[in-house]
């Protein structure tokens, strides 16, 4: 067993100020990595270059295409011998526009090619070993730079200061980790993490029974901001209200991530805390960003990376519709180029120009999955299961079916390795973080049904009106009704 598994099967047995402690090591060790030596520069830099004109950009984006494909040519071997069977040489892809004589770069590709993708320029033992969350069971595993965590966390923090908060600013994380231990059953329901200057609270305990607890904590404590997936801060707001609970200390702003924000989502949590929320749409791979401006409009952060529109579809009022296709500039480490996101975007007009000031290229929205909730025997309504699946590489795909209260299905479709052992591992985890109480079960299939739209549910409710509870259903309901998303946070 690794030692951070030893330590994470360890953490839920420590006293409370040993678990504090353990918090304040992993944000003292997380922030050196995040704020590192080129963090203060690269944000100095986007500061400075988000003022560029349309032609400016453009330049400076088919330089970066230009070197990246030199370095990717001659130092990456997948890249190498991708572009020698195509016929192709560095001097063929010198601009943005030339990045469609390329293929898209998938995650299985990834899987498939992980160490040719590695630069040879590249000291692995100076990496970071990366994943993707996995909400479907996809994990993805990549390595990044220093730098480029660096410069992904400047890109991040930037539209925070936009926001009106800075580095001394105190706030609430709302997370999926298990910060605090599922069992807990008697408060404090949350830990500090005092390097990051933040207070962790957990999914597993916003629930009806500790909600009063929690809300009573937000109001002894001034944060100016909180942050965190949009469906667990949903939950607190959905259940405080239930209780007839408010906030007497208010947030000045919520920023979310990792996740699509629902527009019944986004009403609750505005509702509830009465803060400007505000987002940005990103992924953990680093090679693509858009931060909403004050304007409500998404631009590319074009400094980190591009964002193509493939295979646009006219939306009628002159915005384009099509997948999100990203090249990243940070990590020449572990490039990616052309890479297949997932989602889908709405580009802006080109003649929008927007009053905030920013020229980059915009999206009137970016659409992702959306998810049902799972509800738990303790009470709690539960849409992310990335954690689950963080390790799990024999899984290929999996969607999580709720058909009963205090039952879940979990649909798989195996990868050749897979065994009985994952199978343990998976109903292990799902105990660890996301209820002990929860039954599970299996069900091996060949593939995973898409909806009607095409897109792929990782969670899926058919639980009956009365079993839900109207605030569930109504989320339901709505469920089809998204704005955008995003991901990141200096948190």
């Amino acid at each position: 067993m690794s030692a951070i598994a030893l330590s994470e099967r360890i953490y839920p047995h420590l006293p409370v100020f040993l678990q504090n402690a353990a918090c304040w090591n992993y944000g003292r060790r997380e922030a050196n990595i995040r704020f590192g030596k080129s963090f203060d520069s690269r944000l100095a830099s986007l500061l400075n270059t988000e003022r560029l004109s349309e032609s400016e950009i453009r330049a400076y984006q088919d330089n970066q295409i230009s070197q990246l494909i030199s370095h990717a040519y001659e130092n990456v071997p997948y890249y190498r011998e991708l572009m020698t069977g195509l016929r192709l040489a560095p001097d063929d892809i010198r601009c943005v526009a030339d990045l469609q004589k390329l293929p898209v770069l998938t995650k299985e590709t990834v899987r498939q090619n992980f160490e040719r993708l590695v630069s040879r320029k590249a000291n692995v033992r100076d990496l970071v070993a990366r994943h993707t969350s996995g909400t479907s069971g996809k994990a993805l595993h990549f390595y990044s730079g220093k730098d480029a965590i660096a410069f992904q966390w400047a890109v991040w923090w930037r539209h925070r200061i936009h926001s009106g908060v800075n580095f001394d600013s105190w706030h609430a994380n709302f997370t999926g980790k298990l910060a605090v231990p599922p069992g807990q059953t008697a408060p404090p329901y949350w830990r500090w993490n005092r390097p990051m200057r933040q207070a962790l609270l957990n999914m597993h305990h916003l629930t009806p029974s500790k909600i009063r607890d929690v809300v009573d904590f937000l109001n002894n404590h001034d944060f100016t901001f909180y942050f965190g997936y949009p469906s667990i801060i949903h939950m607190l707001a959905v259940n405080a209200r239930e209780a007839g609970l408010f906030l007497t200390s208010r947030p000045r702003v919520v920023f979310t991530g990792a996740e699509h924000v629902n527009e019944w989502q986004r009403r609750d949590i505005q509702e509830f805390t009465g803060a400007t929320l505000t987002d940005h749409w990103g992924l953990s791979e680093g090679c693509g960003n858009a931060s909403r401006c004050s304007d409500h409009v998404y631009h590319e952060d074009f400094e980190f990376g591009v964002l193509e529109c493939v295979d646009p579809q006219p939306c009628g009022d002159g915005r384009v519709r099509g997948k999100i296709i990203c090249t990243g500039f940070a990590n020449p480490d572990f490039p990616f180029i052309r890479y297949d996101t997932g989602d889908t975007g709405t580009w802006e007009t080109s003649e929008l120009r927007c009053s905030c000031g920013n020229q980059s290229r915009a999206l009137a929205g970016v659409e992702g999955r959306t998810e049902d909730y799972v509800i738990t025997p303790e009470g709690a309504r539960i849409m992310r299961f990335d954690y689950v699946f963080k390790d799990t590489v024999n899984v290929k795909e999996a969607q999580v079916v709720q058909e009963r209260l205090g039952a879940i299905k979990m649909r798989i479709v195996k990868r050749a390795e897979y065994g009985i052992l994952d199978e343990r591992f998976i109903a292990s985890e799902i105990k660890r973080w996301i209820s002990p109480r929860l039954e599970i079960n299996f069900e091996y299939v060949d593939e995973i049904e898409r909806e009607n739209s095409g897109k792929f549910k990782a969670v899926k409710s058919r639980l009956q009106p009365d079993q839900i509870g109207r605030e569930a259903l109504r989320s339901r309901e709505l469920g089809e009704d998204q704005l955008s998303g995003g991901s990141g946070s200096r948190a």
